[in-house]
């Protein structure tokens, strides 16, 4: 070969490597920039759905509330419907939620975890890109995934909606799979044991994590086999063990299942809601998730925790935070389906493939689903916000350090005070909760048309009013048309 071949070979492989380099960066800042708008959408639309009164105690409060005391160092006792008055422990074994707790030693505003949340789904994001570039080695791919990923009506429903923990697992769960690819063990079982401390149902998640990374690559048995004995072990201390100490014996999210398989498989399959968020949400990732049989026992036991219970059915849909490891697994499982599509299909048509996933994605999100993010550039939702000032001119009547009683929208204001969420019996067929509890203020927005949620427990408002005006140990404290304030005399 003469001299001037040998230079313009070695020219050419200089300018591929050069032009691989900056596709590579261009996508790496796309991806950044992807999650930035995902963070500051989810960031706007949340935090205007607050200052609007649309964050609830149940659920925002009870882990504001724990949350707070903790970074305080006192105990994480909580306001509950069944477990009221115990730590949180309770309820749900989630530690991992007070990985959050020093947040509350910069400020005291509550936005700061609706902020943390969409920081941290948004970061979930940027690692399913990072697990995809490790994966399939496609700039133009893994763009794709993370767009499907944060496109999907599920995850920002999931960010908008109060606080909650399994919303928070998605992170260290992308992760756990991040760590195992880059062959960090010790970070692997520490983000594992992260993703178990969100909440007890999660060691199903996390055994399912063993099954997928035994099949992802089987010389990972022992670490496959260690994996699913954690989730296993921790499944069973935490629902045996340390929920009913701190709960006085309760573990109220119990299930009898059926040990008939037809039957198990029949649930997922039983309602029209059901099958609407089936569809939905594996049509947002282009059925990729259905190639990976590494995944199925992950996305089974995802669909039956959400679906098995006839009781449960604010979970069947797509609304609410369910939908939140829903992604994240779809997300993972999508990446390692376009690694068998690299193999088997030519690469003119895979591009073709993804590129109309991607315009998949783009059209549900904005057309048929109208996902919840396109608040955030809708000037309505900003001039909602204003308002809403004679509910803050309202909250600010109350001294911060009194005991207080409030309904559902109102009562996550006072989280870092002793604060009961308003109850009430129209038939009397028990005393009114604020007899029983001798709050300092009794705080109550009783206008009509209001979301029902805001009055959550409340039998009959009406009544309640009239009880606390007969009621000669409460005096009224401020009125202001539909809103009012009695304090104990």
């Amino acid at each position: 070969m003469s001299f001037k071949k040998v230079v313009t070979a070695k020219l050419s492989k200089l300018l591929l490597r050069i032009q691989s380099v900056g596709v590579k960066r261009l996508s790496l800042c796309l991806a950044i920039f992807f999650c930035a708008l995902f963070i500051i959408a989810g960031s706007l639309v949340s935090l205007n759905r607050y200052w609007q009164y649309e964050s609830f105690y149940y659920d925002f409060g009870i882990f504001d509330q724990a949350i707070w005391r903790v970074a305080h160092f006192t105990p994480p006792i909580i306001d509950h419907l069944v477990v009221g008055g115990k730590w949180i422990f309770a309820d749900h074994f989630n530690p991992s939620i007070f990985l959050l707790s020093p947040l509350y030693w910069i400020t005291d505003r509550r936005e700061i975890l609706l902020f943390a949340q969409a920081l941290i789904v948004g970061l979930s994001g940027f690692v399913l890109y990072l697990i995809a570039q490790k994966v399939i080695k496609n700039s133009f791919y893994s763009l794709a995934v993370l767009i499907c990923y944060l496109l999907f009506i599920g995850l920002q429903n999931a960010v908008i909606t109060d606080l909650h923990e399994i919303t928070l697992a998605t992170l260290p769960f992308m992760l756990a799979y991040l760590a195992i690819l880059n062959k960090k063990i010790k970070w692997y079982f520490l983000f594992l044991l992260i993703t178990l401390g969100f909440k007890e149902s999660n060691f199903l998640l996390c055994f399912g994590i063993g099954i997928s990374i035994f099949f992802i690559n089987r010389s990972w048995l022992k670490i496959a086999i260690i994996t699913c004995g954690i989730s296993l072990l921790w499944g069973f201390i935490s629902i045996h063990y340390i929920i009913p100490f701190f709960s006085g014996g309760i573990y109220q999210y119990g299930v009898n299942m059926t040990y008939n398989p037809i039957a198990i498989v029949g649930t997922l399959f039983d309602n029209k809601i059901k099958i609407h968020t089936l569809f939905y949400s594996f049509l947002s990732f282009g059925f990729l998730p259905l190639l990976s049989f590494q995944f199925w026992f992950l996305l089974f036991q995802d669909f039956l925790t959400r679906f098995y219970s006839p009781l449960w059915f604010t979970r069947w849909d797509l609304g609410l935070h369910y939908s939140s490891l829903t992604a994240a697994i779809m997300g993972v499982s999508s990446v390692y389906s376009i690694r068998l599509l690299q193999k088997i299909i030519p690469t003119r048509i895979l591009k073709i493939a993804i590129v109309l996933l991607i315009l998949n994605a783009v059209f549900l999100y904005r057309f048929i689903l109208h996902a919840p993010f396109g608040l955030s550039y809708n000037p309505a939702l900003y001039t909602h916000t204003k308002d809403f000032k004679f509910l803050d001119s309202l909250i600010t009547k109350i001294p911060i350090n009194a005991t207080v009683m409030a309904q559902n929208n109102l009562a996550v204001r006072f989280t870092h005070q002793n604060v009961w969420t308003m109850e009430s019996d129209a038939n009397n067929l028990k005393p009114d909760y604020y007899v029983q509890k001798k709050p300092q203020y009794v705080v109550l927005d009783l206008r009509p048309g209001q979301n029902p949620n805001d009055l959550f427990l409340i039998k009959d408002s009406n009544v309640l009013l009239q009880e606390l005006n007969a009621d000669h140990n409460y005096m009224l404290f401020y009125h202001a048309v539909d809103q009012y304030i009695f304090r104990r005399r």
